[in-house]
């Protein structure tokens, strides 16, 4: 871990470095603290989540270079890794080529904190969708509202792979204060650490996607689909899920957010068993949140998970359906 470490700090004051003196170049990134308390363990702790630091240059008049470090709460200790790096070249007939590793086009949440309305991410983001790929992306504005992307990676969140590829892609539209899109992801990836009966049997996994946003005045809407199927040595399992949220800002400076998602594992292949096996699982949270300062934001987020059966732990150790936990959060960026 400390190698890991002195590695990324050199590596992100090399960037740093090289972008201070690259006509162009752009800097940017967020600290993100929280305290966190689970109602079962009627416990608090306090936190630093995630430090990133996000280094863009245009290299030339066709050529973008991206590089997204981050350091995240692992345990005790931190995990630097890289979130996002790629080289970027746009065609003179509009085509975008993105080649390395990038955010996964698919999905209504996104990953930073920086874009998000509350502290958790929903069920969906968590187990039905990849965060980031490693491979090769082609992108264009088609006109009219409508944009494409394709991409071809190694697998859901794989910096390599041995023989399969994974393919996606997804159409998007934006009219007015509508955006939406529909996505697609499908591929086997070769995963002996999930299949330790069987190593040369390959995980097959496929999800439809679907999200949306509606902006009106001080409201924001969003909702979000999700349809797939995975199949291991132990069996195959399908799911569907829904979330939607809505988010309205009193002023300049406060908001409130109300988000409900439910995730049907129907065949019990995405949850870790907990005692008996459930299916469904819904959560509910809500999230004041605030502007204190430019850069600077802060929310308050009250979540509550349901299971169709005994899946938690209440504070006396005893198996209970639900599970709540409250953050609170602040975010500084630049």
């Amino acid at each position: 871990m400390k190698r890991t470490m002195c590695g990324m700090i050199l590596l992100l004051t090399l960037l740093v470095a090289g972008a201070a003196v690259a006509e162009g170049a752009k800097i940017s990134g967020f600290v993100d603290a929280a305290w966190t308390y689970e109602a079962a363990a009627k416990a608090g702790v306090f936190g630093l989540d995630q430090v990133e630091v996000d280094v863009e240059h245009q290299a030339g008049e066709r050529t973008l270079v991206r590089a997204d470090l981050e350091w995240l709460k692992d345990g005790e200790g931190y995990l630097a890794q890289v979130e996002q790096a790629y080289v970027e070249y746009e065609a003179r007939c509009g085509w975008r080529l993105s080649f390395g590793k990038f955010n996964a086009p698919i999905g209504y949440e996104v990953l930073d904190p920086t874009g998000m309305y509350q502290y958790s991410h929903s069920l969906l983001f968590t187990y039905v969708a990849p965060t980031n790929l490693t491979g090769v992306k082609v992108a264009r504005v088609l006109g009219g509202g409508l944009d494409l992307a394709v991409h071809l990676s190694n697998g859901w969140d794989r910096a390599t792979a041995d023989k399969y590829v994974t393919v996606g892609g997804r159409l998007g539209l934006a009219h007015g204060g509508f955006s939406g899109g529909l996505a697609a992801i499908s591929g086997k990836e070769d995963t002996p650490a999930e299949n330790p009966d069987d190593p040369s049997s390959p995980l097959t996994r496929s999800v439809v996607d679907a999200d949306l946003t509606f902006v009106h005045g001080a409201w924001r809407f969003g909702g979000e689909a999700s349809l797939g199927d995975v199949e291991t040595a132990g069996g195959k399992g399908r799911w569907f899920g829904l979330m939607a949220m809505t988010h309205f800002d009193f002023s300049p400076r406060a908001g409130l957010t109300l988000r409900v998602d439910q995730l049907d594992d129907r065949d019990g292949q995405l949850f870790e068993p907990v005692g008996d096996q459930y299916r469904v699982r819904r959560s509910l949270t809500v999230a004041p949140t605030f502007v204190l300062d430019d850069g600077l934001g802060a929310l308050i987020e009250f979540r509550i998970d349901h299971l169709d059966r005994d899946g938690f732990l209440d504070a006396d150790g005893e198996p209970t359906d639900r599970a709540m936990t409250i953050a609170v959060e602040m975010t500084g960026s630049w």
